[in-house]
């Protein structure tokens, strides 16, 4: 039945890219703990070799739910002004798989009241690919779905800037500039399947309570066409500047659709020593969904290498 075949393997890869790439690059509750996956800005500043491991489960107890691992490394240049950063990702959503690898580029200018502006680039180099055999298909039989379709290799780029202190930071980033397409089949209409520009405000600072306590309210807002806008609002309490405890509000609204996709956000880090931390968070969802699963956790665990113990011995809230 050819009349049959090219349409629904084409609205498959459509729905794939418009639905389970909405969220293309997946969004992480703990960002600030991360925010190289954001902002190509971020690479170097904390002056010192630093790696984070976090892994993302979605929607837990829901089949095909989307599923994240990444482990990210950056690092200052000695004696430059420059940061280099690497992040190797695996972003899984039903029959969608998308294996990435980011190389990063910062250069860091510092400006007057110890504020510095980092400019930053990543080259970023994916590979996709669909299986079939985790959709239920009404007819097994069907040619479409036999096998899994192309795996492709896909090129793109990201850009930043992060002007940040100790104490505050303000960042504008943009991913996918190229919006590559998937290319993963030459079905009618597939080329809709592709990449989608993604725009990123973040900013956050850090006011003292009293002696012991610290207050850091933070901020992040996305665009992606065709995907819901998403504005998150944390505040983290700080105590004895190694034990983070916040919540947070995240909202997402598509544009000239109805309705909303709300959530809390429950927060904790704790730094083990200044070099290791440690980090949980659970998102609880208030619309229809968070009637069909358990919420979504996510686990980190970062550190920072350094020969100059000064650094690592002064508190960093980002």
């Amino acid at each position: 039945m050819t009349y049959f075949k090219m349409p629904v393997a084409t609205f498959v890869l459509v729905f794939l890219s418009l639905a389970a790439f909405a969220q293309q690059d997946a969004g992480y509750s703990m960002y600030f703990f991360n925010p190289l996956y954001i902002n190509p800005g971020y690479a170097g500043t904390r002056e010192a070799l630093s790696g984070t491991l976090v892994t993302r489960n979605q929607w837990i107890g829901m089949q095909g739910a989307p599923a994240t691992q990444s482990l990210t490394l950056h690092s200052a240049m000695p004696n430059v002004r420059l940061g280099l950063g690497l992040q190797i990702y695996n972003d899984q959503s039903g029959p969608m798989h998308n294996t990435g690898i980011n190389l990063t580029y910062a250069y860091h200018l510092p400006i007057k009241d110890k504020m510095t502006l980092s400019f930053g680039i990543t080259g970023m180099l994916n590979n996709i690919s669909v299986g079939w055999s985790s959709i239920n298909i009404e007819k097994p039989s069907d040619p479409a779905f036999t096998g899994n379709a192309a795996v492709s290799w896909v090129g793109d780029a990201g850009t930043g800037i992060y002007l940040y202190n100790t104490r505050f930071y303000l960042g504008l980033s943009v991913n996918h500039l190229l919006q590559s397409r998937f290319g993963l089949t030459h079905a009618p209409g597939a080329d809709l399947a592709k990449f989608y520009r993604q725009y990123y405000l973040t900013t956050g600072f850090v006011v003292p309570v009293n002696e012991t306590i610290d207050f850091r309210p933070s901020l992040l807002a996305k665009y992606v066409n065709a995907a819901p806008a998403v504005g998150e609002f944390d505040g983290t309490f700080i105590f004895y500047q190694r034990l983070f405890l916040g919540a947070g509000y995240r909202v997402g609204k598509r544009i000239n659709m109805p309705g909303t996709d709300n959530m809390l956000i429950g927060i904790a880090e704790f730094e083990i020593t200044r070099s290791v931390r440690i980090g949980y968070s659970y998102d609880h969802y208030l619309n229809q969904t968070g009637e069909y699963n358990s919420g979504t956790h996510e686990f980190m665990l970062g550190w920072d290498i350094s020969r100059n113990r000064t650094k690592l011995s002064s508190p960093r809230f980002f």
